[in-house]
Order: structure tokens, then sequence, then C-alpha cells
């Protein structure tokens, strides 16, 4: 097993969680058309994922979510170019699969690399490998399914933790909230916003 004491000198560095999930899938299960958005929506998602994206670094898909991660989090200009291609593949994913989607992207630290402990879809001997390491934080993820629990009522598009979004200024309206986020149980604020996040209206 892993020691404790190795697992807390490792570094784990900053990253953005973003989770897409599918609106409305549950409503289409019963007539088989459900799992043929699924289908389209895997194949248009993964090769976007392994071919476009510059700014992620992995991207993970199952069922109706996709979980993308990236580690370019260090100036509020970064930040904004990762807000603008997520914003683009959220539109250009809709558009193609003839779906709608919502989006919960959440600032965290991401898992450090540690030997022997499972493969990761970015290494050279996958092949070898059956488990899976997922490459992103775990408190982050976690705080992506209370953000969708707490406030999927308000039905927004995007639900984006102001740490993302500090230091960026959007033209598009918003609705706030602040809910406690894991680990510390720590309020943080939310912002929602409808539309596209770039050049067109919100709430």
């Amino acid at each position: 097993m892993l020691e404790i004491e190795s697992y807390k000198e490792n570094n784990w560095p900053p990253c953005i969680v973003t989770v897409l999930d599918i609106a409305g899938i549950k409503s289409n299960a019963f007539t088989g058309k459900g799992s043929e958005i699924m289908l389209r929506v895997h194949g248009y998602a993964v090769d976007k994922i392994n071919h476009g994206l510059p700014l992620h670094r992995n991207g993970y898909v199952w069922n109706d979510s996709i979980l993308l991660l990236t580690y370019n989090t260090e100036t509020a200009l970064i930040r904004r170019t990762v807000l603008e291609e997520l914003d683009d593949f959220k539109s250009s994913l809709e558009l193609a699969c003839g779906v709608s989607t919502y989006a919960i992207s959440v600032m965290g630290r991401a898992f450090p690399e540690v030997e022997g402990v499972g493969a990761s879809l970015d290494s050279p001997a996958l092949g070898q490998h059956r488990a899976i390491v997922i490459k992103a934080s775990s408190w982050a993820m976690a705080n992506c399914f209370l953000i969708e629990k707490q406030l999927g009522r308000h039905r927004a598009d995007w639900y984006i933790d102001s740490r993302v979004l500090s230091g960026i200024k959007l033209s598009i309206q918003k609705v706030s909230n602040r809910i406690n986020l894991l680990p510390k149980n720590k309020k943080r604020t939310i912002h929602m916003y409808k539309g596209r996040l770039f050049g067109q209206l919100g709430y």
C-alpha cells in the first residue's frame, strides 16, 4: 500500500476540473434513443479530447458525462482562455450531437504522480494495465456533484467556482450562490450563467 508520508510529500498541482452532463437524457432511456445519444456524444467527445482541446491535459467519458482536466490555472488570462476553449467545446458538441448540456467547473488540486498506482490515460504502458487512475482532484470532482445537487434547480448552463473566475470579467449576466465545499466545508461562491459564456446574453 502507498505510504502515507510519501503521499503527503508529493506535489499536488493546481487544476480546473470540468464536468459536462447531457440534460434530459433519462427521459429518452426507455425508447433507446438515450443510448444512441450517448454513443454519439462519446464519439464526438473522444475525437475532440484526442485531437483538440490543447489546453486540457486529460479527458474522460462515461454514460452521459464528460470530465475534463487542465493544469492551466496560473493567471486570469490563462483561465479565461481555458473557459473559452470549454465554451467552444460545449457549444460545438451540442450542435454536432443535437443535445443540451450543462457544465460545472471547479478549482482544485490534482492527484500527484505516484509510482505503482495504476496507469493514467496518457501512460505509454496503458495497454499493460487494467486499472486507470483518473488524474483529477477527488475533492474537485466531489464538489462538482455537490454543486449539481444543491444548485441544479437553477437549470443553468454553467456553474463556475469563483476561484476559476477570479480576475476574469464576463459580460454575460450571472446569478450567484454560496455553498459549502470540500474538503474543509467552507463556503465558496458559485456563479451561474445561461447561454454561452462569451458573446451571448445570460440570466
